[in-house]
């Protein structure tokens, strides 16, 4: 405490971030009210930049005549992103953006090192001289408009103070300085010369008790460590705590989780997260929040083809004006698009949709919203456009009707005041066009680090620069491997390494991390009572050791830590479980007005596992479509259906097949695909690749007509044709894809297959995989004399099938041939068949619904209902 009781009213505290200056004001206040004041003079105590700011914009108020207008630095990263733009190498540069914020960073490092932009060492490499050349560009700019950045104004501070036209304090104290800068430097001396005092506070050496731990992996250190914080919150109400974890914003999710597991009361499994005991630091990017994130997604929607998945986040979107009335309709708009396998569309396009008439209040803000758009060409100053984004945002009800929570209220107001700063860049900018303004406004939302405010904490998780110049009385700093820590180094590309390693810049060799990481465990030593380093001893399958920087340190295992119960929060829910065993398989049985679809679908679904029937027919528990680019099998299925349709109808029977000309018949082909494909496919506007599949389903078509010709005589005798019929308790509307009259007067019923794995063995199973063809077999029993797989697929191109004689047909079989069943005629094979699909039919019926899947493996392996029915807790 004797920094604090030293401070007088004129002394000037300065410390290297932002929660160094907090945590110190808050120290000073408690210390102000533990001496029993009422009040006492506001301590001046500031991030050394911010002061440095606040000082210019002071001057800026005094002077008569102007002084440069200080940048922001968002203000100034756009300006290096322009320059970048406008410069001759902008074509070669993939990212321009993450290209310009290199630069910037580069520019800030010479302004600290004092690097001149003449030094002839930047032209060394071609990154330095094009570097340069940008950069002269930046100074030139900022000149002409009187700008000034952040890096250069350090310089006329520099200058004012040593002319004596800024007081310098009379009394600055440096408090969790790592190291200062040369220009910082530069900046005390002057101060110092004008009769500042200028005093280094270092942090006083405690009586600690230092340990260090392995840990199997990272999680688990995370974990232990979280423990560890616990056991020592529970025990007392004044310890303060840290957590130390490199990379924090890596990582930060996952930690949040994590801390809140074993934070969370041991009967607790709602968390509030507004009561947690701990703060962390590293923040998200405000795109990142879901609110914003379905803002920036509206405004990039405008004048524009829409991904479905862009346009499937919206729908859902609870920050949608209406989103609330009309959740289940959008939902179902949502399903109809995937459906259609739609992958991109535009608002136009949607307000046609038939299902938009069940989302009255969306096609209103739709409509709104194109009604407010600009043209494409228009151009607009930066204030303009962000008037007009914020109106469109409006016209969609955004951020929606139910009242925000605190966190995104904060978040929705963090936003509003980055788009006031942005509506400030119209000196900086000329006029841009829609797309350009967004870009900048995206750009500058996901670089903006955000993190609503919580109630102080006792605990608190910290980044290892943060940490350093804070004192606590426990501290744990984790993930010192021997990869980790030191950190590897990073030279800026655009300054001479040569130039970098002369003047020992940041990041700059692997000697100065060193050194840099030896500071900090040192200074980590000092900044508590008890102090933990860890590490972890694995990652994936290669092992670490730790680093030799904390080597030397006492080694304390596990058991000696004390450490508070954790146990994961599914294994509470688990544990507390009070089961009640219900043997529910059987559900109501059908009625009158239960009207069921589903075909063939019924006893095929009945077969492969009663509760997939029940559940897809009767519940309708259908799997949500996911789009793809092109044709989905099953749209190239139906293609094959459709065109098989359309050439029968034309050819009638065999002998027009063998005697048509290959030319004719080729043109038929193509005819009848393409006239499918009309059809069909919804998404035209890839015209090459429908070319692409017109032209292989041609080729396919071509060598299946060959095994056609190879047939015996046959004529059509319908095609796609429905049949109403009734099996057992279960009416049925069925469609056979094509039925075939022999020249006995016997049909034979054929199902095309586009797949190669349809074994015809499965039809003499009591619960067969595709029991289509045995139950047409059953409705027609005595005109059938065989059922058949057309498989048109390119690795495997037969006929599938057997027959009651010989067809005449390869490897179709005759009953008789077949091994699969005991049936020893025709007749009595059809009568297995209506047995089974009977038993099937009415167990469905009577709502036999069973979680009794015919192959636990295969069956489960493509079915969507296993969170539904919950298999996988059966076994």
């Amino acid at each position: 405490m004797d920094l604090l009781t030293d401070i007088t009213p004129d002394t000037l505290i300065l410390t290297a971030n932002s929660r160094a200056s907090a945590d110190l004001l808050k120290k000073y206040n408690a210390e102000q009210l533990k001496q029993g004041k009422l009040s006492w003079p506001t301590l001046s105590i500031l991030e050394i930049s911010k002061w440095l700011q606040r000082i210019w914009q002071q001057e800026t108020i005094k002077n008569i005549v102007p002084l440069p207008r200080l940048l922001t630095p968002n203000q100034e990263q756009i300006l290096w992103e322009e320059v970048l733009r406008d410069s001759s190498e902008s074509d070669y540069l993939l990212k321009l953006s993450s290209t310009a914020e290199l630069a910037r960073t580069a520019w800030g490092i010479l302004k600290q090192w004092c690097v001149e932009l003449d030094n002839p060492a930047l032209t060394t490499t071609d990154d330095g001289f094009v570097f340069q050349k940008w950069a002269q560009e930046f100074q030139a700019r900022c000149k002409k408009n009187n700008w000034l950045d952040s890096h250069s104004v350090v310089n006329l501070i520099i200058q004012k103070i040593k002319s004596n036209q800024i007081t310098s304090p009379k009394k600055i104290i440096l408090i969790g300085f790592a190291e200062i800068s040369p220009q910082y430097n530069r900046f005390l001396e002057a101060c110092e010369n004008s009769g500042s005092h200028i005093q280094y506070h270092e942090t006083q050496k405690t009586d600690s008790i230092v340990h260090r731990i392995g840990l199997n992996d990272t999680e688990t250190e995370m974990r232990t460590m979280a423990r560890w914080a616990k056991a020592i919150y529970d025990t007392t109400d004044s310890l303060r705590i840290c957590c130390v974890i490199p990379n924090l914003e890596d990582v930060r999710e996952r930690v949040i989780q994590l801390f809140s597991d074993v934070f969370t009361e041991k009967n607790s499994y709602e968390l509030d997260y507004t009561k947690l005991p701990f703060n962390i630091s590293a923040g998200r990017s405000l795109a990142a929040y879901p609110i914003i994130h379905t803002a920036l997604q509206i405004l990039e929607i405008a004048n524009s083809m829409i991904s479905t998945e862009t346009l499937s986040n919206i729908l859902r979107s609870p920050f949608i004006g209406e989103a609330e009335r009309e959740q289940s309709s959008r939902a179902k708009l949502d399903s109809a698009l995937r459906s259609e396998n739609i992958t991109e569309i535009t608002l136009h396009e949607l307000l046609e949709k038939k299902a938009m008439q069940n989302c009255p209040a969306l096609a209103k803000n739709i409509q709104r919203y194109l009604h407010q758009l600009p043209n494409k060409k228009q151009k607009l100053p930066v204030s303009g456009w962000t008037t007009l984004f914020v109106e469109n945002l409006a016209a969609w009800g955004w951020p929606g009707e139910r009242t925000l929570d605190s966190p995104e209220y904060q978040t929705v107001t963090a936003w509003f005041k980055l788009l006031n700063e942005y509506a400030a860049f119209d000196s900086l900018l000329s006029p841009l066009s829609y797309q350009q303004a967004l870009h900048y406004l995206s750009y500058l939302t996901g670089k903006s680090v955000f993190q609503p405010e919580s109630p102080e904490a006792r605990i608190q998780i910290l980044g290892p620069l943060e940490a350093a110049a804070l004192t606590f009385d426990h501290m744990w700093i984790m993930g010192l491997d021997d990869t980790a820590w030191p950190q590897s180094p990073q030279p800026n590309p655009f300054i001479p390494q040569r130039l970098q390693r002369t003047l020992q810049m940041p990041r700059a060799t692997a000697e100065r991390e060193l050194v840099y990481a030896k500071y900090l465990t040192e200074q980590f030593k000092a900044n508590a009572h008890e102090v933990i380093f860890s590490c972890p001893l694995q990652n994936d399958d290669a092992e670490l050791r730790p680093s030799p920087i904390i080597a030397d340190i006492p080694v304390i295992q596990l058991d000696e830590l004390v450490l508070a119960e954790f146990i994961a929060p599914e294994h509470t829910i688990f544990a507390s479980k009070q089961l009640e065993y219900l043997q529910d398989e059987i559900a109501p049985t059908i009625t009158e007005d239960e009207h069921i679809r589903g075909g063939s679908r019924i006893f095929k679904n009945q077969a492969l596992c009663p509760f997939k029937a029940f559940a897809e027919l009767r519940l309708h528990a259908g799997k949500i479509d996911s789009p793809t680019l092109g044709l989905r099998p099953t749209d190239r299925g139906n293609i094959v259906h459709a065109a098989m349709e359309k050439l029968w109808l034309e050819l009638k029977d065999h002998d027009v097949l063998i005697n048509m000309t290959s030319d004719n018949l080729q043109n038929l082909i193509k005819h009848a695909i393409n006239h499918a494909m009309s059809e069909i496919v919804t998404d035209t506007k890839n015209k090459r690749y429908l070319d692409l599949e017109s032209q292989r389903l041609q080729k396919l078509f071509i060598d299946w007509f060959e095994l056609e010709k190879a047939r015996p005589y046959f004529k059509i005798k319908s095609l796609e044709e429905e049949h109403q019929a009734t099996l057992g308790k279960i009416p049925l509307t069925i469609r056979a894809d094509r039925i075939d009259t022999l020249d006995n007067g016997k049909q034979i019923i054929i199902d095309y297959k586009t797949g190669k794995n349809s074994p015809a063995r499965d039809w003499f199973d009591e619960r067969p995989n595709e029991p289509q063809l045995p139950l047409y077999c059953v409705l027609d029993p005595d005109n059938t004399a065989g059922i058949l797989f057309a498989q048109i697929n390119p690795e495997e191109m037969k006929w599938k099938g057997v027959s009651e004689t010989p067809l005449e047909i390869d490897s179709v079989k005759t009953l008789f041939e077949e091994k699969n069943t005991a049936a020893t005629s025709w007749k009595q094979q059809v009568e297995q068949w209506k047995m089974i699909l009977e038993k099937l039919g009415n167990d469905f019926f009577n709502g036999v619904a069973s979680v009794d899947p015919k192959d636990p493996v295969e069956t489960c392996q493509h079915c969507h209902l296993q969170t539904l029915c919950r298999v996988s807790e059966s076994n």
